[in-house]
């Protein structure tokens, strides 16, 4: 067990929204939230899976929605209290700590604000080790585990439980759901145990992201380009750089759905995304696909960019890190791969290709 404080929310904030690959919710306001209820209470208790007993009950929890939706439909911060007791009164036992559903952008923060409000220690982990668009696409679902019953609430507490038998048919109902509360909700899947929790779920996702933002500060202290810095400890590829100069973006289907055109002297890029960053293109061909994880840095100060904050004229890197190993896999790639969203393209990790000095360039077939 260790301390989260508040000198830890600057580096989470960098840190969640480059793994967030553009998705996950701009964190701003949740990081004020955070720092409003860190103050009150100084810490947060973060355990690893060494802390957790067999019968021990962990919730993973985050935001559902179109990331544009709360910029002006904001969340309360007490979403979670009412999904609580409603949780602990249909499973008939006491929640012993939350966790991440995944590491990205503001769902990063949104276990520790719930955590301090509520005495809850946060477990050092998350279902996906990056931010996906979709509730099935998580660890727990590659190893077979039961996400019901699912529970979700909007601002107003009106909540809703769900007994689904797939995955997929839990995922389908909550965007239905979210989409008629305001395309923005609290959920709660995939109640689990100690022992799954260790089986199932991607360690010390938070540790990574606050790893990842000490990087990038440290880097901007020192006078040094954050870029390079980022791609060095994380292995990572330039793809492209230059301005944005075209945006195609609306909520669809409960999502934030587009596409972005970028261009510099020599090459064009365009990078396609549905909440997160999903395929990357180069001069017309597939350079790098999910589950890689792609990212936009504003070129100036390497500030992570997020799909809603997206705007014409933005000078830009566009960068992309390893996938967590669980995603590698030919079963991974069934769930998140980039056939799972319509591209007739195969996986290339981006590691394969990686090159300090020059621009990614990967041959693949367009879609």
């Amino acid at each position: 067990m260790k301390k989260l404080t508040l000198h830890n929310l600057d580096d989470l904030a960098i840190g969640s929204a480059i793994l967030g690959s553009g998705g996950g919710g701009d964190s701003t306001y949740s990081y004020m939230m955070t720092r409003y209820e860190m103050e009150k209470r100084s810490s947060l208790n973060l355990i690893s899976y060494s802390d957790l007993k067999p019968n021990d009950l962990i919730i993973p929890i985050g935001f559902m929605g179109a990331p544009t939706v709360e910029i002006e439909k904001m969340i309360t911060g007490r979403e979670f209290i009412k999904i609580f007791e409603i949780i602990e009164k249909t499973l008939d036992k006491k929640i012993t700590a939350i966790m991440p559903f995944e590491i990205g952008g503001s769902n990063a923060f949104t276990p520790i604000i719930t955590g301090l409000q509520m005495g809850l220690p946060v477990l050092d982990a998350d279902m996906m080790g990056r931010a996906f668009p979709q509730t099935q696409m998580s660890s727990a679902h590659l190893h077979g585990i039961s996400p019901c019953p699912g529970f979700i609430n909007d601002c107003l507490d009106n909540t809703v439980v769900i007994h689904a038998k797939q995955t997929e048919t839990l995922e389908k109902i909550g965007r239905h759901v979210t989409i008629a509360v305001g395309s923005s909700s609290a959920f709660a899947f995939y109640p689990i145990n100690g022992t799954i929790a260790k089986q199932c779920t991607v360690p010390k996702s938070i540790s990574r992201a606050i790893n990842i933002g000490k990087t990038h500060r440290l880097a901007k202290e020192n006078g040094e380009d954050p870029l390079n810095s980022i791609l060095e400890s994380c292995k990572g590829v330039l793809i492209g750089y230059g301005t944005i100069t075209d945006i195609d973006r609306e909520i669809s289907k409960g999502f934030l759905q587009g596409s972005i055109k970028i261009q510099n002297h020599k090459d064009k890029f365009e990078l396609v995304f549905q909440n997160e960053y999903l395929i990357a293109k180069s001069n017309g061909k597939i350079v790098a696909t999910t589950p890689d994880i792609l990212m936009l840095l504003e070129q100036e100060t390497g500030t992570p960019i997020t799909s809603e904050w997206l705007q014409y004229g933005l000078k830009v890197n566009l960068i992309a890190l390893p996938a967590p190993d669980i995603w590698t896999s030919p079963e991974g790639l069934a769930l998140v791969g980039p056939r799972q969203f319509g591209y007739e393209a195969d996986y290339k990790p981006i590691q394969k290709s990686r090159s300090k000095n020059t621009i990614l360039s990967i041959n693949h077939e367009s879609k």
